[in-house]
């Protein structure tokens, strides 16, 4: 079980690396559209200038990039751009084993066909700004945005890095 989530996590991070995934951003272009709806030229120009120091831009673009644009070229649709009863079925084989993808907004529920027990889900929780790991008893928070920037966290739940 914990190799095929390190599996998926690490085939996620070289999907970037090596075939130049590029998605449709849809964090990124809600931040850029709440800005546009600014009805003052000049208001708009300080709400960009904030947004860039804070770095409001900066954090969207990085989840964006890292997390919902890899999500987007594995199921062709980003979780952010899914209403509330939008649900999407795919299935990705991978060493001889079958897996179904059950995509939702906001989760991810990922079990290999032969063998359901082989489970587990990626579920974000909107007011904690985070991303869950649930594996059979388990519930592990492997990202979470913060004032200072995003965290990632290891399967131990240590801190491995912020952006």
């Amino acid at each position: 079980m914990r190799k095929t989530i390190i599996f998926f996590v690490l085939i996620s991070f070289l999907t970037v690396s090596f075939t130049g995934c590029f998605g449709s951003f849809a964090l990124t272009r809600k931040v850029y559209e709440f800005n546009r709806s600014m009805d003052e030229k000049f208001v708009q120009s300080l709400l960009m200038w904030a947004m860039m120091i804070i770095p409001i831009y900066e954090l969207a673009t990085l989840v964006d990039v890292a997390i919902l644009n890899l999500i987007e070229f594995w199921t062709n649709d980003n979780p952010l751009a899914m209403s509330d009863t939008d649900i999407e079925q795919k299935y990705i084989t991978h060493e001889e084993k079958t897996y179904e993808v059950i995509t939702t907004k906001n989760r991810f529920d990922i079990s290999e066909v032969n063998n359901p027990e082989n489970s587990f889900s990626l579920v974000f929780n909107d007011s904690e700004s985070s991303w869950y790991l649930h594996s059979n008893e388990h519930v592990i928070k492997i990202t979470e945005e913060k004032e200072n920037g995003l965290q990632l966290f290891g399967f131990d739940g240590t801190l491995l890095a912020t952006y």
